[in-house]
């Protein structure tokens, strides 16, 4: 049997919040940068899964490009 931390109240537009038990519990939760994942599992079981929002500072640095180009030369190259 599943250890049930803490259990919520599904509102009207089918709002949900997320219990203090679990909030306490995952401090890196915040409203401006979470995401909730849903899924569904091969026995009809409910799946949710936070996750941080990528944001432009996460992504930049990623991909190295060792070929630099200049714009300007590449637009003189193209007429």
């Amino acid at each position: 049997m599943d250890n049930i931390i803490a259990t919520t109240r599904l509102y009207k537009n089918y709002q949900l919040a997320i219990p203090k038990a679990i909030r306490n519990q995952f401090k890196d939760l915040s409203a401006d940068d979470t995401i909730v994942d849903w899924s569904i599992n091969e026995n009809n079981e409910i799946i949710i899964k936070p996750r941080k929002k990528v944001c432009l500072d996460d992504v930049l640095g990623i991909i190295e490009d060792d070929d630099l180009r200049d714009a300007v030369e590449l637009k003189r190259s193209l007429y």
